[in-house]
C-alpha cells in the first residue's frame, strides 16, 4: 500500500472516531517522514517538497443540509483557500453530536500507476445516536430541526483532547440551569414576594388584619331618657322659637325662657305604660346662671297659677302639682337647670296619684342622662 493510501486510511480512522486526535498526527507525522526518507518526490516532480504545504484552519458557515442526510459534501480546490479541503459527514439531523470536519492537507498526487482515491471518501458512516443530551428530542434548549444549528462544532475544536461532545453537553446542561434559575427567580419575583418567610425548613405565615375605623357619634347635649312607653320627638322643634308657636307655654313662661337667652331646644312627647302622659321640654340658656334663674322663675309661675309644692321630688328640682277639676287630668310639672340647660318634666293622669308615679318615674329617667345642677 503506497504512503498516500495509507494516509487516506488514517484519515478514515480518525473520521469513524476509532482513534484520538494525539494518535492522529502522531501516526501522520511518521507517514510524512517515512515517505520522505523514500529519496526522490510523488509524481516525479523535481524541486518540490514531499511535505504538504503548511495547514490553516478553515471555519466554514454553516451548510444548508442537502436532502439526502447520508451524503458526503467534498469541498475541492474551487474554494477560497486551495489548500484546504473540507469535509462534511452526513449524519441524521436527529443526532445532536454532528461535527464537521476540516481535513488540514491537500495531499500530494499518487506516483504515476497508482489509483486515485475515490471522491465519496470517507466512507458514509452513521454513528449510533447519543441519548440524553441536553439538546435532546423537543427540550427547547436549541433550533435542533434547523439547517444549520448555530451550536454544532465548526473548525479546529474537533481536534481538541476529550472530543467536542463532552464541552457541548456541559454547556448545554449549564445553559439549562442558569435558564430554569432565571424563570424560578423571576416567579419568586412575580407570585412569591411577601406572601410567606421561610425559616429554618419551617414556612411561616403572615397576614393582616384590615383595620376598621369606627367613627363615635358626639353625645346627645340634649338627650331624653330611657322611658317605659312611647316616645316620640317633635321634630319641628330645634330651636325655642319654634315652641311659642305650639301654644304649649303661657305667654309669662315664655318670656321667662327668652329672659335666660333661649337658643337650642328639643321637645318629646310620651306614653307611659300606666297611662299617665306628658312632655319633656329642654331649652339651652346663655349660662348655667341664667339657667337655674329661668328654673325658678317658672316654679313661681305655676305657685302663681294655682299649684301647691310637690314635697316628695328631690330638693335641686322645683316641682308644683295640681288634682283634677272640672274634667282637666291632674298634673305635676318640674324645673331644674342642669350645665346651663333648662329642663322640664311635665306629666298628665286622670288622678293625682297616678300624675306623681308618672312624674317620678319620668324625672329618674331624666336625671339619669340630664344631672341637676346644685
Amino acid at each position: 500500500m503506497s504512503w498516500q493510501e495509507e494516509l487516506s486510511e488514517l484519515d478514515r480512522t480518525l473520521a469513524e472516531g476509532r482513534i484520538s486526535a494525539d494518535d492522529y498526527r502522531r501516526r501522520r507525522d511518521e507517514l510524512l517522514a517515512s515517505a520522505s526518507s523514500g529519496g526522490g518526490t510523488p509524481g516525479g516532480q523535481q524541486g518540490q517538497s514531499p511535505f504538504a504545504p503548511p495547514f490553516r484552519w478553515e471555519a466554514s458557515p454553516p451548510q444548508q443540509q442537502p436532502p439526502n442526510p447520508d451524503a458526503t459534501q467534498v469541498v475541492g480546490p474551487g474554494a477560497a483557500n486551495p489548500d484546504a479541503t473540507q469535509v462534511v459527514s452526513g449524519r441524521p439531523p436527529a443526532d445532536a453530536e454532528r461535527t464537521q470536519y476540516v481535513r488540514p492537507v491537500a495531499h500530494p498526487g499518487p506516483p504515476p500507476g497508482q489509483q486515485q482515491p475515490p471522491q465519496n471518501w470517507p466512507p458514509q458512516q452513521q454513528q449510533p445516536q447519543q441519548a440524553g443530551t441536553p439538546w435532546g428530542g423537543g427540550d427547547g434548549f436549541g433550533s435542533y430541526g434547523d439547517a444549520g444549528p448555530s451550536w454544532i462544532a465548526q473548525g479546529p475544536e474537533v481536534f481538541d483532547e476529550g472530543g467536542g461532545g463532552g464541552k457541548k453537553k456541559v454547556i448545554g446542561i449549564v445553559v439549562a440551569v442558569v435558564l430554569l434559575a432565571g424563570i424560578a427567580f423571576g416567579a419568586y419575583m412575580i407570585w412569591g414576594r411577601g406572601e410567606s418567610t421561610a425559616s429554618g425548613g419551617n414556612t411561616e405565615t403572615t397576614s393582616t388584619t384590615p383595620t376598621t375605623t369606627t367613627t363615635t357619634a358626639p353625645p346627645d347635649p340634649m338627650p331624653i331618657g330611657k322611658l317605659a312607653g312611647k316616645v316620640t320627638q317633635n321634630k319641628s322643634v330645634t330651636a325655642f322659637s319654634a315652641v311659642p308657636n305650639l301654644k304649649y307655654l303661657l305667654d309669662s313662661e315664655a318670656q321667662a325662657y327668652t329672659t335666660a337667652g333661649a337658643g337650642k331646644a328639643k321637645l318629646a312627647q310620651f306614653t307611659l305604660d300606666s297611662g299617665a302622659s306628658g312632655v319633656i321640654l329642654i331649652v339651652q340658656a346663655s349660662d348655667d346662671k341664667a339657667a337655674n334663674a329661668a328654673a325658678l322663675a317658672l316654679h313661681e309661675i305655676q305657685l302663681g297659677n294655682g299649684m301647691t309644692v310637690f314635697k316628695d321630688s328631690p330638693t335641686t328640682v322645683l316641682t308644683g302639682q295640681i288634682d283634677s277639676a272640672n274634667g282637666s287630668n291632674a298634673r305635676v310639672r318640674g324645673h331644674y337647670g342642669s350645665d346651663g340647660m333648662i329642663v322640664r318634666v311635665d306629666v298628665a293622669a286622670p288622678n293625682l296619684t297616678a300624675a306623681q308615679k308618672g312624674f317620678t318615674e319620668v324625672l329618674e329617667a331624666e336625671l339619669k342622662v340630664l344631672k341637676a345642677d346644685g
